[in-house]
């Protein structure tokens, strides 16, 4: 995402790609102003008949509400017509794609502006593999999730698995499908398949690593995430990021170490000043500003997870918010 414009309540950004929408989603909320210019049905009369054709006009809307499709990468912005048409108080819905350049006005909010940051960073995607000799499951690791794309089968297993030909088949499926992908790689499993993929697909593969995980399949994937895996071959990811934080969150609640989580504890914790960082969901921001804005005037990081991978999902299962703490307060509960 490039900056175009930058004013006290105003920003003008052009969309440059598919996942810009996603922190664009994060960003807008219900009741801020959004105008760039769109496609619109209009009528035109003739002495004929009367006709609707499209026609390029700059329209601002008020916010209502906002739709994004995971792996489509399509964003909808919908809202009440402000200026720009005839129709003013109808409705209108943007969809934001590359190339777009969209401006926002609203109250800018220190997440918004560190999100936006974030946004004008280059974050690569990675693809993986985990896979042994009857499965391989294949997924691309987005900055808000991860997309499992492929899941192909040897159709053997144990001793049946033994011509050379056959083994030529499943691996030349998985080498065509990680080929057309064009990402960097992460080959992981259980066992000596993974290796034997290699040596077959060694003089094909350019940016990759092979590691073990205890599982095949997305199991395996989400373990290799786990493990820090992605981190080797991609560190500014944002999805292995985040699930390192909610990792190392559990790993404190395990050993009933400095955290707090769910709202109440939370709360209580940032008022006796004893918050060191804010792990919270992505879709609760909108909800907790006032925890937020408290946290951020004592200096505490703010970590946003998205709920849509499995970080997020048991970030969700604590509450969706939890807090490392400077000082153990349970005592003091």
């Amino acid at each position: 995402m490039k900056v175009l414009e930058k004013l006290k309540k105003s920003i003008k950004v052009l969309i440059q790609n598919k996942e810009d929408c996603w922190h664009l989603y994060n960003i807008i909320e219900k009741g801020d102003i959004v105008s760039a210019y769109t496609y619109r049905s209009m009528e035109k009369d003739d002495k004929i008949r009367s006709k609707k054709e499209k026609e390029k006009v700059y329209i601002k809307i008020k916010v209502t509400d906002l739709d994004f499709q995971e792996f489509t990468d399509r964003l909808r912005i919908r809202g009440v017509i402000l200026e720009g048409v005839e129709s003013t108080g109808a409705y209108h819905t943007f969809n934001i794609e590359p190339n777009m350049e969209i401006k926002i006005e609203k109250e800018w909010k220190e997440y918004h502006i560190k999100r936006l940051k974030e946004a004008q960073k280059k974050h690569g995607k990675i693809a993986i593999v985990a896979m042994d000799d009857e499965i391989a499951t294949i997924a691309i690791i987005h900055e808000y999730g991860v997309e499992e794309i492929a899941n192909i089968h040897s159709n053997y297993s144990g001793k049946m698995f033994e011509g050379k030909e056959d083994k030529k088949e499943y691996y030349g499926q998985i080498l065509s499908k990680i080929k057309n992908l064009g990402l960097p790689i992460v080959i992981v499993g259980p066992g000596f398949e993974k290796e034997n993929f290699i040596k077959f697909a060694k003089k094909d593969l350019k940016k990759y690593i092979v590691d073990s995980v205890s599982y095949s399949g997305i199991a395996g994937i989400n373990e290799a995430i786990r493990r820090g895996i992605i981190e080797r071959i991609m560190k500014e990811n944002k999805v292995a990021n985040e699930i390192k934080i909610v990792e190392e969150l559990l790993k404190e609640i395990a050993k009933n170490g400095n955290i707090a989580y769910g709202k109440e504890e939370v709360k209580m914790a940032i008022e006796m000043g004893a918050v060191k960082e804010i792990v919270i969901l992505n879709k609760m921001i909108r909800s907790e500003e006032e925890l937020i804005k408290m946290a951020e005037e004592m200096g505490a990081k703010i970590s946003i997870i998205n709920e849509m991978h499995d970080a997020g999902k048991k970030l969700k299962a604590l509450g969706g918010i939890a807090a490392f703490l400077r000082y153990p307060i349970r005592q003091a509960l």
